[in-house]
């Protein structure tokens, strides 16, 4: 959480830690700003046991205000006329924070954090080391004081990722509904122009709909069939008509609109029936879901639910990815993610050795086993989102039935 920022930067020896660049795209920036609509490059410094500082233009005053930040004005320092000084963009910008670190008493090591092509920062970074007195530029490249802070939300950021769950939860209900609408003529659905009904038409209905839930699909979401759901970051091929017994891999991961926080979430459906062998791997995909639920424990290392869900599927025949890394079939992921401002962010589920995160209160996290079969024409996955209350308890943030089969007035 931003209260642990303190603890962390003196845990790291840093003095301050300065975020930098417009809010679009870059999930830091979006977090030290709570939100406010900057489409600018701005600057967020906060000192070592000090609040944050907003430095924007003046024309984005009122969008910063809303940050609840105390902010200040760029052209105070009148950056063309620091360009003009220093003979180019790079040593103007350079003065630029030269002139608002000082201002804001800020030096020793100072951390940077933002969104920026990584040869402008290389080059920003050194310059700003080399003319600065005092400075020493600070990266950190894993397990940064951001990361660790946000791998915790509290009460407020929860709720808005409960509700976020719902709204995906209702454009996901809308997807079936949208698909149930249509009529089928020879195992396929078809369109009031006779046209079948494809994947591309579907996910346009549902971009629709996540529009008016305020929520918008950055990574753009999964809906793949038959083959394609046995590949699991297949998108799916948007000419693929939808019939009936194909399953689909439907995987929804919108944001609230704006940059903010993610839900995730995946149904497996078969549309009017499933084949057996599928019926079969949903529901030993869909056994495993409930066994490493039933086993969370909290302060547990996410690892050991990786290597649950692995003990489960070797037991029940299929390959893993644990008992061969290069697998293409069977178990070939791992079991869960983070989820916040960014769709993959901390704590990890991986089963590897260097992974030492922890669900601790807090947290809020994707368990998503799957099956995954695409020469067999098919794959099977399911997801939740779940989150550590401070007393220990576990809570789904994922109110959605788990039904393979979605019935169709044939």
């Amino acid at each position: 959480m931003k209260a642990d920022l303190d603890r962390l930067m003196a845990e790291r020896d840093i003095d301050a830690a300065v975020v930098s660049g417009t809010v679009t795209g870059n999930p830091i920036m979006y977090y030290m700003t709570n939100g406010a609509r900057l489409h600018l490059h701005s600057v967020v410094v906060k000192p070592a046991g000090r609040p944050a500082v907003l430095a924007c233009r003046p024309m984005e005053r009122e969008e910063a205000a809303k940050s609840g930040l105390t902010t200040v004005s760029l052209a105070q320092f009148d950056p063309l006329r620091l360009q003009e000084e220093a003979g180019s963009v790079l040593g103007g910008m350079v003065l630029l924070y030269q002139k608002l670190l000082e201002q804001l008493e800020v030096g020793g090591r100072v951390a940077f954090y933002g969104e920026l092509d990584q040869g402008k920062s290389f080059s920003f970074l050194n310059e700003l080391q080399a003319s600065t007195p005092g400075l020493t530029v600070v990266g950190e490249y894993e397990d940064s004081i951001f990361d660790l802070a946000q791998l915790t939300k509290d009460r407020s950021e929860i709720e808005r990722m409960r509700e976020v769950g719902r709204r995906t939860a209702a454009a996901m209900q809308a997807a079936i509904e949208f698909v149930q609408s249509h009529r089928v003529k020879n195992e396929t659905l078809i369109k009031d122009d006779s046209c079948p009904l494809t994947v591309g038409d579907v996910k346009r209905a549902v971009l629709r709909k996540l529009f008016g839930l305020e929520l918008e699909d950055p990574e753009g979401m999964i809906f793949a069939i038959g083959r394609d759901a046995g590949v699991p970051h297949s998108a799916g091929n948007a000419d693929d008509p939808l019939r009936l017994g194909e399953p689909i891999v439907f995987d929804l991961f919108p944001r609230e609109a704006g940059g903010g926080y993610f839900h995730d979430m995946t149904r497996t459906f078969s549309l009017g029936y499933a084949r057996p062998e599928v019926q079969e791997t949903y529901d030993q995909v869909k056994l495993c879901c409930e066994r490493v639920v039933s086993a969370l424990e909290v302060d547990q290392l996410g690892s050991t639910y990786q290597n649950l869900a692995c003990d489960i599927f070797e037991e029940l025949g299929h390959e893993t990815i644990r008992a061969d890394p290069q697998a293409e079939s069977g178990y070939v992921h791992s079991l869960g993610h983070g989820v916040g401002l960014e769709i993959h962010s901390r704590p990890r589920l991986s089963g590897s050795e260097i992974n030492t995160d922890r669900l601790v209160p807090g947290s809020v996290f994707s368990i998503e086993p799957g099956l995954y079969y695409p020469e067999k024409g098919y794959g099977v996955r399911l997801e939740d989102l779940w989150t550590v209350d401070e007393s220990g308890q576990f809570h789904c943030l994922t109110e959605f039935p788990k039904e393979l089969v979605v019935p169709m007035d044939a």
